[in-house]
């Protein structure tokens, strides 16, 4: 509770004098309405000094809060046992292949010619004119020599024809692309009629696809087509079609991709994770690990190779790049999924102590404000030469760096702000401050409450000069978790004095702060657990000056 209770909080010490004196009224009013006989000029005169106690705050410290005002909120992570562990960097999509990454084709073209004869304008005059196929070769372009498009199906593409012919006539051309089907029938297209002058068709080829298992990398086209008996054209006339295949987006392919290199997969995280323990104190972690996850839906083997992984701390200037450690785990062959599989194939890779010769300890002391990652990515590393993929495969890598909260801790900062309004101090006779506190972190907590104005200047504080200690919930030492219900505690009075109630004219705030630090000043491990808090209790008694007299 962050504030007085609705019926206290913004009533002044003079309005809740005045309330209690209605109270006495009514008080008297009612005995007298009881007893008529009572005689009130007999009763000794007696002088009352209006005292009484409200709750101030009622709060509870976790993990999660103090991880929440260190901006680490949206990365904690806890299990079923309630096992905290910090996501110190994640990104589900840390590095990314896509299909367009791997084969790119640019626009190919050719183009059919005819002029019309004199034996072809004779035959016009009488009867329609077939003109006999002629078939094209269609070279794909692709951005690398080592790929072999073996089987194709275009997602998004079009074929543009530019016709130019010196005559009219009703006929057309008919194209066929030779083992290219759509819907499952042959694929083919007219452009119809002959016009004179420049004209242009585009032609939609989506979901057409390519056979070229007998000519791989290789389109064939056969045009042909008919004119109609008509006195167009003569002798003499031309007739001119270009053909240009524009296919953007690959719905499936099959083939070989080549051995292709990525080495510009990298990434760099501002660390914000214990900010203030960095700053002030220290932290550190018996277990911590991180992980890379590939899932790869492309049919295509890889090997991921760890290039760099950088902590940086911008106060100091230090640096430690610990790829070079990583021994075998440096490289993480990836498996191709089967042609016929429905689910990717997963690798993963992890790090611990363990196996990085306590390499990521040493990461973490740099206390790092960055990490930087750089990872080079080898498909077909053996020269496999049946890959495949659909517009909807992936090749990304989930990293993770994971901080489990098992460790010891030094300078964990949490604060918090109340309203307390108190008018007129001068009338205060007697205040006093009562502490309730329950511990249930094994972390010992110096703690402080600070008066202030609006601004938050400060005006004084509970406990003047001196920290209020709060010790650790007891550890056991074979599981590093607190002993079940058992808490630290701490139960004290505080009473302020005349002069330091007059230090809290124009108070509208409390503030609470807890510095939080690991045992045997900062170097005993213990395991810090969601269902672990501090839970704070703080409430006021006061006793005002002015008096209430009965029996005048």
């Amino acid at each position: 509770m962050k504030q007085f209770s609705k019926k206290i909080r913004g009533i002044g010490l003079i309005q809740l004098n005045n309330s209690f004196l209605m109270f006495c009224l009514l008080l008297i009013a009612a005995f007298y309405g009881c007893r008529k006989d009572f005689q009130f000029d007999k009763v000794k005169n007696l002088s009352w000094n209006p005292d009484f106690a409200v709750p101030l705050v009622n709060d509870t410290i976790t993990l999660r809060k103090i991880l929440t005002q260190g901006h680490a909120g949206d990365n904690l992570k806890i299990d079923e046992s309630g096992d905290i562990s910090i996501l110190y960097y994640f990104n589900s999509d840390a590095f990314r292949l896509r299909p367009a990454d791997l084969i790119r084709l640019s626009p190919a073209s050719f183009a059919f010619q005819h002029q019309i004869s004199q034996v072809e304008q004779e035959t016009l005059g009488i009867s329609d004119l077939i003109l006999p196929p002629v078939t094209f070769n269609l070279p794909l372009v692709i951005n690398n020599p080592q790929i072999t498009v073996t089987k194709l199906t275009v997602k998004v593409g079009s074929i543009m024809v530019r016709t130019s012919h010196t005559f009219s006539n009703s006929g057309s051309l008919t194209t066929t692309f030779l083992n290219a089907t759509k819907n499952g029938l042959p694929f083919s297209f007219k452009v119809e009629p002959f016009s004179d002058g420049p004209k242009e068709t585009k032609i939609d080829i989506s979901g057409v696809t390519f056979d070229l298992s007998s000519s791989p990398n290789v389109l064939s086209a056969k045009v042909e087509g008919v004119l109609k008996q008509s006195g167009e054209p003569v002798a003499g006339d031309q007739m001119r079609a270009d053909f240009e295949v524009a296919i953007d987006t690959i719905g499936w392919f099959e083939g070989y991709l080549g051995q292709q290199t990525f080495d510009n997969l990298k990434d760099t995280v501002d660390v914000r994770v214990f900010n203030n323990a960095y700053t002030l104190g220290e932290v550190y972690f018996m277990d911590p690990q991180d992980s890379i996850t590939i899932v790869n839906s492309i049919g295509v083997p890889a090997e991921i190779t760890i290039e760099k992984m950088v902590a940086i701390n911008d106060a100091s200037g230090t640096s430690l790049d610990i790829a070079n450690r990583l021994g075998s785990g440096s490289v993480l062959p990836v498996p191709s999924p089967l042609i016929t599989s429905t689910l990717p194939a997963i690798s993963t890779l992890a790090h611990t102590n363990a196996n990085t010769g306590n390499a990521m300890n040493d990461f973490f002391n740099v206390k790092p404000d960055h990490v930087a990652f750089q990872v080079k990515t080898v498909i077909n590393p053996a020269g496999n030469r049946n890959n495949f993929f659909s517009d909807t495969s992936s090749f990304f890598g989930d990293l993770r760096v994971k901080l489990p909260l098992w460790g010891h801790f030094d300078h964990l900062t949490f604060q918090d702000t109340f309203d307390l309004v108190i008018n007129k101090p001068e009338e205060l006779e007697h205040l006093e401050f009562r502490t309730d506190i329950s511990n249930g972190l094994p972390l010992t907590a110096l703690m402080q409450i600070y008066f202030t104005d609006e601004n938050y200047n400060k005006k004084d504080s509970l406990a003047g000069d001196d920290m209020i200690l709060i010790r650790e919930a007891p550890v056991d030492p074979s599981t590093y978790l607190p002993y079940p219900d058992q808490y630290g505690v701490k139960d004290t009075t505080y009473i302020l004095n005349t002069q330091r109630m007059l230090n809290l004219q124009n108070v509208k705030k409390m503030l609470v702060k807890a510095v939080l630090n690991s045992a045997d000043n900062g170097h005993a491990d213990v395991k810090l657990r969601a269902s672990q808090a501090l839970k704070l209790n703080f409430s006021a008694r006061a006793k005002l000056r002015k008096t209430i007299e009965t029996g005048k």
